[in-house]
Order: C-alpha cells, then sequence, then structure tokens
C-alpha cells in the first residue's frame, strides 16, 4: 500500500526527475520510489549496487561482483552438505565476502532474488523444450 507524501525538490532535481520519468514514461512518484527503495537496500548492504539489464530490470549486482540471484543460485545447485560460504565462492572464483554479501542480501530481499531465480528456471525450461522439439523434428 502507498501514501501521499510531500516532498520538495530542488529545481535541478526536480528538472532530472521530469526528463528521466519523461523519456522512460514512467510516472514520477515510481521513479522516486524505485530511487529511495535502491537507496535505502544499498546503505543497508554497502556491497550491492543496482544495474539495469537487456529488459529494463534493475538487479541487484555486487559492487565487485556479480549479480546477487547468480550467487543464490550458486547456493541453491550445491548439495546441503556442500552449501557453505567457502565452496560456493571457491566454486565461483569469489572472496568468501562476496556470498556473504550476496547472502545477506537475498535474505533480507527474499521474494525479490526468489523471483529472478523462478523467472530464470522458466526461460532455462522453455529453451530446453525448444531445444527438444527442434531435436525431434531435425530427427523425423
Amino acid at each position: 500500500m502507498s501514501s501521499p507524501m510531500n516532498i520538495r525538490f530542488g529545481e535541478r532535481v526536480r528538472g532530472s526527475l521530469e526528463q528521466f520519468a519523461h523519456r522512460t514514461g514512467q510516472p514520477k512518484s515510481r521513479v522516486v520510489n524505485t530511487a529511495v527503495s535502491e537507496w535505502l537496500a544499498a546503505q543497508a548492504h554497502p556491497r550491492v549496487r543496482f544495474m539495469t539489464i537487456e529488459t529494463g530490470e534493475r538487479r541487484a549486482t555486487l559492487t565487485d561482483g556479480p549479480q546477487v540471484w547468480t550467487i543464490a543460485a550458486a547456493w541453491q545447485s550445491h548439495p546441503d552438505a556442500l552449501r557453505n560460504v567457502e565452496t560456493v565462492a571457491d566454486a565461483l572464483g569469489l572472496p568468501p565476502s562476496a556470498v556473504t554479501a550476496s547472502l545477506a542480501y537475498w535474505a533480507d530481499y527474499r521474494d525479490e532474488i526468489d523471483g529472478i531465480l523462478e523467472r530464470h528456471r522458466a526461460a532455462q525450461d522453455d529453451a530446453l523444450a525448444a531445444w527438444e522439439r527442434l531435436q525431434a523434428l531435425q530427427q523425423g
């Protein structure tokens, strides 16, 4: 649920906000809400920043590493007996602190990261199904 809030912006910020909102076709309130949400998340998780991917979606990314969801996926892919920071870090070629930072973000933003993981798995399933249809067609 959202609630109205009166915020005063300096002229330069207001102008930039209006230009960005116009250019992206987003309401100003959504732009501000996204910016503040990301800023707060980055304050709580100093190694996390946000980047826009090809689809226009904003993703949490380590300042010195990959997107957070990729580390979460690697974490999940390890069997329980081998699921620890050091093993996952070694498998990814990252320092353990990067895995720890990603796990901390994932813990605080479960819905966001789990949603990305779910969409990624669905895309993999779709790609496999398309490949299997192609193979069946080529084999007669």
